[in-house]
């Protein structure tokens, strides 16, 4: 059993350092996020949030007869989209003699590691809702994601035609007049040596790097991931998603950030811990990924080169 007390026992000083050294990593570590709406659900209001999406009208071509009251009215139509929000979290025990022996000097190294897994845990739970839940596109015209073949690469064609669907599909832009695309970087070193790629992106802000952004083509900005999604089938098949505004989101619980660090020492009236023998560090959040429109977010299942 793990001690009975947390971070609240430490000086503010520490808990901000522990805190921010967590928060900086595990940002550093999501990239599926780079498109989500980000909301809040209110506490004590239950487990479960509802998004009421209400359905475009269809268009009034008919004239109005002059003078005339008679018009029947139309039915508004929505979809209620809803998403459960529950707990997730990790934690490592630290011995007296390691807290008391090691070069890790204030578990800051411990800190890292439980940020980076908490950051890489929240990604892949957005990663796997995207998965689940968007519409695919295979490379290459395939009909079949076991006739996807190593060469059915990612190319500026297959963005243009996820682009071309999104349009279609009255999918919105972000505030920049772009869509948005997580790309892995297996797919990306082929889309890279694409012919459109390349005369799209031969000067690009190097700033965008810092981001992990890595270019913009045919209205999409990019950004690149090493937790990538694959399929095993007749060869491996990699998924890049392009999506529009508010085409997923993720849920936090309000008075808690997505994710945060617990570490827990020994105390005078801990019973579980007798002989003071270890500390814990560790993380818990409340976090929840759903797509909220599958229209407008385009898994384009491809090959890549090896």
């Amino acid at each position: 059993m793990a001690a009975n007390v947390t971070t609240s026992t430490l000086s503010n000083l520490m808990q901000i350092y522990y805190d921010k050294v967590f928060l900086d990593r595990a940002e550093l570590a999501l990239q599926y996020d780079f498109g989500a709406q980000k909301k809040v659900m209110p506490k004590n209001s239950g487990k479960t949030i509802y998004f009421n999406r209400f359905s475009p009208l269809p268009v009034a071509t008919s004239p109005l007869s002059e003078g005339s009251s008679s018009l029947t009215g139309v039915a508004m139509s929505s979809t209620i989209v809803s998403a459960t929000i529950a707990e997730y979290g990790n934690y490592s025990s630290v011995s007296s003699l390691f807290d008391m022996t090691s070069l890790d000097e204030g578990l800051k190294e411990h800190v890292e590691v439980m940020a980076q897994n908490a950051g890489e845990t929240l990604d892949t739970l957005i990663a796997a809702e995207l998965s689940a839940n968007a519409t695919v596109q295979l490379a290459g015209g395939k009909s079949a994601l076991s006739a996807v073949t190593s060469t059915d690469t990612l190319t500026g064609a297959e963005i243009r035609k996820a682009v071309r669907t999104l349009k279609k599909n009255k999918a919105k832009t972000f505030d920049d007049g772009l869509f948005r695309a997580v790309i892995p970087v297996s797919a990306a070193y082929d889309l890279r040596g694409n012919s459109e790629w390349l005369n799209a992106n031969t000067y690009v802000n190097n700033e965008l790097y810092k981001n992990g952004q890595v270019g913009v083509l045919h209205g999409v900005r990019f950004v690149e991931t090493n937790n990538e999604v694959t399929q095993s089938s007749t060869t491996t098949v990699y998924h890049t998603y392009v999506f529009g505004k508010n085409a997923y989101g993720m849920l936090s619980l309000e008075g808690q950030p997505e994710s945060r660090i617990i570490i827990k020492t020994p105390g005078p009236n801990d019973t579980s811990n007798p002989l003071d023998m270890y500390s814990t560090v560790g993380w818990k959040a409340y976090f929840v990924a759903k797509v909220l429109n599958s229209d407008w977010v385009i898994a384009i299942k491809s090959g890549a080169t090896a």
